[in-house]
């Protein structure tokens, strides 16, 4: 009799540790989103700091190579592993070796804040991601987690990051199960603990992310589908030529220029010799450029094309932040611009095409259908899966998240 009632008291014990670390996890993944939510709230602020100075204070942009020379040297002599950015953590999510460092969160903060103040045409939510799983794995790391547990919650801190700074929270879990997706599923809970508490503690501040508007049902005709389809290639083209010409950029510059903080003094120059060819707009996060085109406004083809050579300057020479929003603006705009000569409402394609020209670089084609749904409603559920699907087939496998160092 006393075996089968030690086996039974073992299997209640090893029943009852499971439970423990299952929540465990999940209340790490509520810190990591709660300390994603403090550390994104004060990076939402001061970036709209950072862009309206820049605006209301014009000689700021001539600032660039200097700041674009400090961003480098600390990234090259204090980076550490901190310079693998976004890729690096989507893969100790994927495949935990190290951790992500603890100095990534400030140093791409301080990094993305400084570049905006000076017009580097750079994004936030790769910031975002970067700060997620920076805290988020400190935390587990002062708390002694075991290695399986750290990797769950980097993996977790990718939706927390979307939460957090999108107001996206669904997005981010999508987003998690996309480019994790061996180990996804222990995530899976975590992922929307931490996205959601990322959110909740971004909406108690108060910070507003702007209107998006919600879109009417399109009126569907035989040859809609069809337009859509072609939308979604042109988008998909998009997403391939911006990962490849950043590729492209990176490895020349580095080629050329052989000491790092270096780099981005030419992008920055090249950066000021274009807006002096072509105006402002396309300095920082450009978001006024999506506006109209969300309102049914016209927007000129090269729009698109402009954003995308503002950004692989400033991402390809050094500069850090996000890639993802710079994106959106490339497809909302070039949506926009397909629109009129289609003949499909503007802000159907406008939307739509910002999450695929996203989605398409990535290779996470259902991120970007929910993307479009969460921010633009439920109408746009079946547009934004024809326009992702065919955005994915027509980018390839362009790799926007390959570790670089």
């Amino acid at each position: 009799m006393t075996a089968p009632i030690t086996a039974g008291v073992a299997r209640r014990g090893s029943s009852l540790r499971r439970v423990i670390a299952r929540v465990r996890l999940v209340v790490f993944a509520a810190i990591g989103g709660a300390l994603t939510g403090l550390i994104s709230y004060a990076f939402l602020e001061s970036l709209d700091w950072a862009t309206r100075t820049r605006i209301a204070h014009g000689w700021l942009v001539w600032l660039l190579p200097a700041v674009g020379l400090a961003v480098g040297a600390v990234y090259h002599y204090l980076g550490g592993r901190a310079k693998g950015g976004t890729p690096a953590v989507i893969e100790q999510g994927h495949l935990f070796t190290h951790g992500v460092p603890a100095r990534m969160a400030p140093l791409i903060f301080g990094g993305s804040i400084a570049g905006h103040l000076a017009g580097a045409s750079v994004g936030r939510e790769g910031a975002a991601l970067q700060m997620a799983g920076s805290v988020t794995d400190t935390a587990a790391r002062f708390a002694r987690l075991p290695a399986a547990d750290r990797r769950t919650l980097i993996a977790s801190s990718l939706a927390g990051g979307w939460g957090a700074v999108f107001g996206v929270p669904i997005t981010g879990v999508v987003f998690m199960l996309h480019v994790t997706r061996r180990h996804s599923l222990q995530a899976l809970l975590p992922a929307v603990v931490a996205a959601f508490t990322g959110q909740f503690v971004v909406d108690s501040f108060g910070y507003h992310f702007g209107d998006r508007p919600q879109l009417p049902a399109p009126d569907w005709t035989i040859g809609l589908p069809f337009k859509l389809i072609l939308a979604g290639a042109v988008f998909g083209l998009v997403g391939r030529t911006f990962v490849w010409a950043l590729h492209v950029t990176r490895s020349r510059v580095a080629h050329v220029v052989k000491w790092p903080p270096a780099r981005p003094i030419v992008g920055a120059v090249a950066t000021l010799a274009l807006m002096l060819l072509v105006g402002r707009d396309y300095l920082g996060l450009s978001l006024g450029l999506l506006d109209p085109v969300y309102a049914g406004g016209h927007v000129d083809w090269w729009v698109p094309l402009l954003k995308m050579l503002f950004t692989v300057i400033a991402l390809g020479t050094g500069f850090v932040g996000g890639e993802v929003l710079p994106l959106f603006v490339m497809g909302g705009t070039m949506g926009g611009a397909l629109a009129p000569g289609l003949h499909v409402p503007t802000p159907m394609l406008a939307a739509t095409g910002a999450s695929a020209a996203f989605s398409s670089a990535a290779g996470v084609m259902f991120t970007g259908v929910v993307l479009t749904v969460e921010q633009f409603g439920w109408h746009t559920l079946l547009p934004a899966l024809i326009v992702c699907i065919a955005a994915r087939v027509a980018a390839g496998k362009p790799g926007l998240y390959v570790t670089h160092h």
